[in-house]
């Protein structure tokens, strides 16, 4: 694939690599800015967005939109997209290939431009992957329950994990809940307050600390610091 980033939207309207291009109606492409601090991965497009073309665009997306509000972020500040591009007939689970190979002919290349500084895996399947793809273990589907809305750190990539906004749809989650999961958002905006005056990041400066813990606590969830506390 030549890189550039049109050439990889191209290749995503006109893609036949897996089975899911013989029962899409429309394959979904990415939107927003690159590079960014936050990208948005979601695992495939729903029945609204297979009409349109577009992301998140149906009740997911109103919703997503609310949450998005609630933490003073608006689309055109983000990049988004999903792990599979077409819809899953029947709205049935993805499968392992169907996944690996969206990821290795798009998202991989997604990544690369993007550049993001902040991976947000929304929802199961999405986290599952993310997680193989950078080496942690992969939970199932009792444990990510008490994983949603944590920060990770791997291979110089920062992976916050949050519940798809269909749950609110779906009625799993409601809306009030889900806004507080992601409150995060709000805190990764901006870098610990108190940073310059922080005894653990003059260690870092000086090689005593290791960067995972300035990447998940300086410049990640600060809030919830020790030190900043």
């Amino acid at each position: 694939m030549e890189n550039t980033f049109q050439t990889i939207i191209d290749e995503i309207n006109r893609c036949t690599f897996c089975r899911l291009s013989e029962t899409r109606l429309k394959a979904v492409i990415p939107e927003g800015i690159f590079p960014t601090k936050f990208m948005f991965i979601a695992q495939a497009p729903g029945r609204t967005e297979d009409k349109e073309g577009k992301m998140l665009i149906g009740p997911s997306g109103k919703v997503f939109n609310i949450l998005l509000t609630s933490v003073g972020l608006r689309r055109n500040e983000i990049y988004l997209t999903n792990l599979l591009k077409c819809f899953l007939p029947k709205c049935r689970k993805p499968r392992q290939d169907e996944m690996k190979t969206c990821y290795e002919k798009f998202l991989h290349h997604e990544i690369q431009f993007v550049k993001p500084e902040i991976i947000v895996a929304l929802g199961f399947h999405v986290t599952r992957f993310l997680f193989e793809l950078y080496g942690f273990p992969v939970p199932n589907k009792y444990e990510i329950r008490s994983i949603f809305g944590q920060l990770y750190y791997a291979k110089n990539q920062k992976i916050l994990l949050l519940k798809h906004p269909a749950t609110v749809v779906h009625k799993s989650s409601t809306l009030e809940n889900l806004k507080k999961e992601y409150q995060i958002l709000k805190t990764l905006q901006d870098k610990c307050p108190n940073i310059t005056e922080c005894f653990k990041y003059k260690d870092y400066l000086n090689g005593l600390t290791a960067q995972s813990f300035v990447e998940l606590n300086c410049f990640g969830n600060w809030e919830k610091c020790i030190y900043f506390q």
